[in-house]
């Protein structure tokens, strides 16, 4: 019976342990670009290959509107532009200028928030889907906190990852949280855009396993008293 109760001390730090790796997500409208505007995608770029071109994305603002928009390269019908999509069959883009989101969070002293953007390095230049991503705090004329990654090779038309960090400041608690996807030279490609916090709230899915995972605890502790 002791050797049971250590391990029940040990299944309750398992909860708290995962409980505090997992962060809550937070919604970001349309973080796949699979909502396409009013417009569809009229324009054609090859076979199985078209894009908007006037810059409405639900969910964001584009100060660019005629040089930004929603594209679907393709894949895997065509790879002439990009070899895959990491979440859907849409991405977006925008040709110089940016593209931004404010969410409905706001900073929270000591929480801990995670951007993660994927981007996209086209095959046919090496400086198409070059795009640079920044966590906002406060609005545009707030803080800008880089995402950091490494891009893919060039005219690889491969997809890396990159990730902004910033940890709640007394000065800032309130403040909006937003996102803003940037291309500084020919144009960026994004896709697959996250948002979490560190507030340690468990997926459905982890709080299910937990929870089995005591009931078995317990129906043991039960046939060991019988």
């Amino acid at each position: 019976m002791q050797s049971l109760k250590y391990v029940f001390v040990g299944a309750i730090a398992a909860v708290f342990f995962v409980s505090s790796g997992l962060g809550a997500p937070i919604t970001v409208a349309n973080p796949s670009f699979e909502l396409l505007g009013p417009g569809g995608l009229p324009l054609g770029c090859g076979i199985n290959c078209s894009f908007s071109g006037d810059g409405i994305i639900p969910g964001w603002v584009s100060n660019n509107p005629g040089n930004s928009g929603e594209f679907r390269p393709g894949p895997p019908v065509n790879t002439t532009y990009l070899n895959s999509v990491p979440d859907g069959i849409t991405v977006a883009y925008t040709n110089v200028g940016d593209i931004t989101q404010t969410t409905a969070a706001t900073v929270q002293l000591g929480v801990t928030y995670t951007l993660r953007v994927d981007v996209g390095g086209r095959k046919d230049s090496p400086t198409l889907g070059l795009g640079v991503e920044y966590l906002v705090i406060g609005g545009p004329s707030g803080t800008l906190v880089q995402a950091i990654g490494v891009l893919p090779p060039p005219l690889s038309g491969n997809w890396a990852t990159f990730t902004a960090i910033y940890t709640g400041l007394a000065a800032d608690v309130g403040k909006t949280i937003g996102i803003d996807l940037r291309s500084n030279g020919v144009q960026g490609d994004w896709d697959n855009v996250r948002l979490n916090d560190s507030t340690g709230v468990p997926e459905p899915a982890s709080l299910s396993l937990i929870g089995l995972g005591l009931a078995g605890l317990a129906a043991l502790a039960r046939r060991r008293r019988v």
